[in-house]
């Protein structure tokens, strides 16, 4: 972490989609620093006062450089947004960008004013960085004006903006670890690389179009409404990546099961809870239905076998057009073993052919007895399900429902213990 500056983290061209929506929706100048104060943007809305004639004064540049920073670092000490008087005699106001506990950057608003400008304070400061006191009192009596209470409430949404890139900024960091893991453990999966490439790539469009439709929006609800969406939107490329690296490591043969004791009612609560998120958002409901068949106790990797589970019931999620999921679980004896057999459907299950053909022949070869190959097309989420089942010597069919719909079935060989 300690080699890495925020424009590793985000690209400056989102960085300076956000700070021109700011400018733009509050009026006033903003710029975005690294850890040292110095831009990594262009300024947005920046007064002659400021980009002319104190920062075109070496002495005066470097102390706006030292402003910037202080008044990332009070707000970081202070926990709150710092409305500060800079060098020059302005108002500004900063928040810090943080990741893993390390502060990367900063962003600053303001050069504006809230009183008359003080004459002989601006000659004095004027004389010491050798800019002509006439002209330097001239271009400082252009600079806005502003009620302190206004200067407030646009420093509160310039924290509010730090926060998000603070959050997309620690995402991308998370994927950023996981990136190089996975290229050490796998320099030969060329295609997962590049679909992994090609979603992060992708993810970035997407943060772009919602950033682009939050700052040009007068509105603060929808505003607030695209900085949680382009929050939800960071954790993807995380998730993806893991994906990734959990795959690769199990088909390396670097996982073994983890088989402990476990309730079956309590996991799929737990599964259940993984996904309440997504349920609430496209205001699904889960019903959850334990047979009579189905022991107290069973031995199995309960992990795997919950992760199988989350991955099917977040797919049912993102192509389910009515309002309810029902996961049904039973068991059936088989030689020594117990068989957990569980039923997933869902009211409305509309997923694209392509992307079901794709499942099924995933599903499919879960028997084949070489490591399931990883096309580049073919969705991490997928394979990965089907490596897991694999490892477990369980199986996944893919049937119909009363409406035509899929219905995924989980078989998985388990262990009954007596209580």
């Amino acid at each position: 972490m300690k080699d890495l500056k925020l424009t590793d983290l985000i690209p400056p061209n989102i960085l300076q989609q956000f700070q021109d929506g700011f400018s733009k929706f509050t009026g006033m100048a903003a710029l975005i620093t690294d850890e040292n104060g110095i831009p990594v943007t262009v300024g947005s809305g920046f007064t002659d006062f400021c980009t002319n004639l104190t920062r075109k004064s070496p002495k005066g540049c470097k102390r706006c450089e030292e402003c910037d920073k202080n008044g990332a670092l009070m707000t970081l000490r202070n926990g709150k947004p710092a409305v500060y008087r800079c060098h020059a005699g302005l108002v500004d106001f900063a928040s810090p960008i943080i990741v893993d506990g390390r502060f990367i950057g900063s962003v600053i608003g303001g050069q504006v004013r809230t009183s008359p400008i003080d004459a002989e304070q601006m000659t004095a400061i004027a004389k010491d960085l050798d800019i002509d006191p006439e002209i330097y009192i001239a271009s400082a009596e252009k600079t806005s004006v502003l009620a302190s209470e206004t200067v407030e409430k646009a420093a509160e949404f310039l924290y509010e903006i730090a926060q998000l890139l603070s959050e997309m900024a620690y995402n991308n960091y998370l994927a950023l670890n996981q990136s190089r893991k996975l290229e050490r453990a796998a320099r030969s999966q060329s295609a997962y690389i590049m679909n992994m490439s090609l979603n992060m790539e992708k993810n970035v469009n997407d943060w772009m179009s919602i950033a682009k439709e939050a700052v040009s929006n007068g509105d603060i609800n929808v505003m607030e409404n695209s900085i949680k969406e382009l929050i939800n939107k960071s954790s993807d490329v995380y998730s993806m990546v893991s994906d990734t690296v959990d795959y690769i490591r199990m088909a390396g043969g670097e996982v073994e099961l983890n088989e402990t004791t476990y309730d079956l009612n309590a996991l799929l609560g737990q599964v259940a809870d993984s996904i309440k998120d997504s349920l609430l958002e496209k205001n699904i409901s889960l019903i959850i239905k334990i047979g009579g068949s189905v022991p107290e106790y069973l031995l199995g990797d309960s992990g795997k076998i919950g992760q199988i589970l989350n991955k099917l019931l977040s797919g049912c999620i993102t192509y389910s057009e009515r309002s309810d999921i029902t996961v049904n679980a039973s068991c059936r004896k088989r030689s020594y073993a117990s068989i957990l057999d569980i039923e997933i459907t869902a009211g409305g299950l509309n997923i694209p052919s392509e992307i079901l053909e794709s499942v099924k022949d995933h599903f499919h070869n879960i028997s084949a007895g070489d490591v399931i190959a990883a096309d580049g097309e073919s969705n991490f989420a997928i394979s990965l399900t089907a490596e897991l089942t694999k490892q477990m010597s369980g199986r996944i069919q893919v049937g119909s429902g009363n409406n035509n719909e899929p219905v995924f079935k989980l078989s998985i060989p388990q262990l009954e213990v007596k209580g």
